[in-house]
């Protein structure tokens, strides 16, 4: 069994809220890094709400279940990760939702970040019709099955250390090809040498995203509906990629 269990919620001094960043993370260990990516939210976006809620293992349904690795920050299996995307995607959404309705903010206003195993399950919940969130954030996450399709209501960023110790970097790359092959919209930033996706580069990096990419929806709507996929990968100059 495992509980969403919310660790912090920032507001703005002024209470003009005009977004929502919502931290999914499944390892309370990476709080100096957690800190870190709040931080330059907060900083960039001072008109947004963060919530950082982590995904807590509170009982095992059975030896070596996938609760009990979570638990004890093992590494889980391709199947045991299914088995946590299934059981907790519900979860998930339904607390998007609730702090959506608290908040009074729409989804193209919200923006879903995942770091880990937890970036799974959001990953997961960009594959509805109606898509919870704008934007979509994930730190060294994977999706379980690649999508068929994607809703261009959603920008998705890939960002992912090169030396991850819990899933593979070639996930990362071979996701962001998915996805423009599918005419989805999402962007990749790959951390050289290093082997925790949450570093502060690629925080940092993920604030650069967010504040210049500008979503493909809109050049989809500026040009009529008819459209060339853009280049989302690193530029030759990149410090990251």
């Amino acid at each position: 069994m495992t509980e969403l269990v919310t660790e912090r919620i920032l507001v703005p001094g002024n209470s003009d809220i005009r977004q929502l960043f919502i931290i999914f993370l499944d390892d309370i260990r990476q709080k100096d890094n957690l800190d870190v990516l709040v931080q330059h939210i907060c900083k960039s976006f001072e008109n947004a709400a963060v919530v950082a809620v982590c995904h807590y293992p509170v009982q095992a349904s059975k030896p070596n279940a996938w609760e009990e690795k979570l638990l004890r920050h093992l590494a889980l299996s391709e199947a045991e990760l299914a088995q946590m995307v299934e059981h907790s995607a519900g979860k998930y959404l339904d607390y998007i939702k609730g702090k959506q309705q608290e908040f009074a903010l729409p989804e193209q206003a919200t923006a879903l970040i995942g770091v880990g195993y937890a970036a799974s399950t959001v990953l997961e919940l960009t594959k509805a019709e109606n898509v919870p969130a704008g934007r979509v954030i994930t730190f060294g996450g994977r999706y379980v099955q690649l999508p068929a399709s994607l809703s261009i209501n959603q920008t998705i960023h890939l960002l992912h250390a090169d030396e991850d110790e819990k899933i593979n970097i070639h996930f990362a790359r071979d996701t962001h090809q998915h996805i423009d092959r599918i005419q989805g919209d999402a962007t990749v930033d790959i951390a050289n040498k290093t082997k925790n996706s949450l570093d502060p580069v690629l925080s940092k990096r993920m604030i650069e995203r967010l504040l210049t990419c500008v979503p493909l929806r809109f050049w989809q709507e500026a040009e009529g509906g008819d459209y060339e996929l853009r280049e989302t990968g690193p530029e030759p100059d990149d410090t990251i990629h």
